[in-house]
């Protein structure tokens, strides 16, 4: 019985063991090989896809504009938090992280707007903006994100009052601000020649929903930026 109780407790601790020795992303088994020549990284505007319940007074301009600037605000985050990870412990990159304010503008040069990016291959893109490989993230929520200004973006004073004005436009599908909601992102890092995924990374982000933006979209990105590779030595 001791014998039966014991072998039980061994095999118990090896599928701990292996859960927790599970990474929480995918990397690319020869990512030391392929990347050995890469230089720089660019993080490009986030896609957005809102899956709440329409605001029927929002029209179609005011959501496109509030869309782009929580790509913007997104995409300005995961920078942020990639720089930061550097200074926090972990061990530096061997890549530089073009700065968002060069990728917007060299985006915008070759006439790709925030919304086209989203939907156009990595390797256009990196080849658009001259780096060895791009950052692509794709972000699920349920509610558009008002408090922007930390970002520097302005959403507009219309849309603003639109979303703020009355318990109607601060509620969706019938719920109210102190619950929560699930904010779904997933972030990919690809090879700029072969549009090869070289590492991604999922996550589901339960907010409450008076939560502010900032903090909600730095939490998640931290996450990413924590588990982000080209860490250490280059190999040779």
């Amino acid at each position: 019985m001791k014998k039966q109780i014991f072998i039980s407790l061994v095999a118990l601790l090896l599928v701990l063991a292996s859960a927790c020795s599970k990474k929480p992303y995918f990397v690319s088994p020869n990512f030391k090989q392929t990347t050995k020549t890469h230089q720089q990284v660019a993080v490009l505007p986030v896609k957005m896809i809102f899956t709440g319940k329409p605001m029927g007074l929002l029209e179609e301009e005011d959501i496109e504009s509030l869309e782009e600037g929580e790509s913007q605000a997104f995409q300005m985050s995961l920078f942020n938090q990639l720089l930061y990870s550097t200074n926090s412990g972990k061990k530096g990159m061997y890549v530089s992280i073009q700065p968002v304010e060069i990728t917007n503008k060299k985006l915008a040069e070759k006439n790709i707007s925030v919304r086209e990016s989203w939907d156009m291959l990595p390797t256009e893109l990196a080849d658009a903006l001259g780096v060895d490989a791009v950052i692509k993230t794709q972000v699920s929520k349920q509610r558009y994100l008002t408090d922007l200004a930390a970002y520097g973006i302005d959403i507009g004073q219309k849309v603003l009052l639109l979303l703020t004005k009355g318990k109607s436009f601060l509620t969706l599908g019938g719920k109210n601000l102190d619950k929560t909601s699930d904010m779904n992102a997933k972030c990919s890092l690809y090879n700029s020649n072969t549009g090869e995924v070289l590492w991604s990374m999922g996550l589901t982000e339960t907010t409450e929903w008076n939560k502010p933006s900032e903090e909600a979209i730095d939490d998640m990105n931290q996450r990413f930026a924590k588990n982000f590779p080209y860490r250490g030595k280059r190999k040779k």
